[in-house]
């Protein structure tokens, strides 16, 4: 008797300790382990001011690859892992991570809005992709990368190297994050209403199903990057 409950221990320890640590390899892959401890106000806050940080030090002073590299964290880790499961639902509207429901051009912009950009949330949510691109960046180029495969887009971010992007499909939007590791795509998936998640380019449906791909760099636009720092 003694020794079948043993067995039986054992094997339900096994069974755990597999589970967490397939859910721990998960979170790897997908770059989410969750150590940040902080609320999302808390985090807002230091996010705005961190820019008030920069902007106090001007643009002379600061080293741009250090504004990049935060924004490349900020976005891609430290938002994405309070947003990461938020479901997803076309009307969806919500600036709370974890509450209610969030559409992709909502994600997007509110993503933009809680990095403390000046900008029209609402407006841009629900406005052709494209022309929210052309609205946040204004001076720099936007790229018609729909007659690529998906694996030439894939090598597209890589070439272009460590930044935070836009890109626009045929009726989805999302942000494109290179870390300097691994290109990554965060949206609002509506594939199987999935909500907001982080999977790489090469691995998204929602990316490798679309014909139209229009992309813009925020991270690489110093005109954008002038008017976050000085809050306009």
């Amino acid at each position: 008797m003694l020794t079948r409950f043993v067995i039986i221990l054992s094997v339900f320890f096994i069974s755990c300790h597999t589970n967490k640590s397939e859910n721990l390899q998960h979170q790897l892959e997908q770059g989410s382990v969750i150590t940040d401890k902080r609320t999302y106000d808390e985090l807002k806050h230091d996010i705005a001011e961190k820019r008030k940080e920069y902007s106090k030090a001007g643009m002379s002073a600061i080293n741009i690859t250090h504004v990049k590299d935060f924004w490349i964290k900020t976005v891609g880790t430290d938002l994405y892992n309070k947003w990461q499961g938020t479901p997803w639902d076309f009307n969806g509207t919500t600036e709370i991570p974890q509450k209610g429901y969030i559409a992709c051009g909502y994600f997007v912009t509110t993503i933009l809005d809680h990095m403390d950009c000046k900008i029209s949330r609402v407006k841009l949510a629900v406005c052709p992709s494209l022309q929210m691109m052309k609205s946040l960046s204004a001076h720099q180029a936007i790229t018609n990368l729909s007659y690529m495969d998906h694996t030439a887009v894939n090598n597209y971010f890589k070439k272009q190297g460590k930044g935070v992007y836009i890109i626009g499909l045929d009726f989805h939007t999302g942000i494109i994050v290179n870390d300097g590791t691994e290109t990554w795509f965060l949206h609002s998936n509506y594939i199987r209403r999935q909500g907001v998640v982080k999977e790489t380019v090469l691995s998204s449906g929602a990316l490798k199903s679309s014909k139209t791909k229009w992309v813009t760099s925020l991270t690489g636009n110093n005109y954008f990057l002038l008017k976050w720092l000085k809050g306009n």
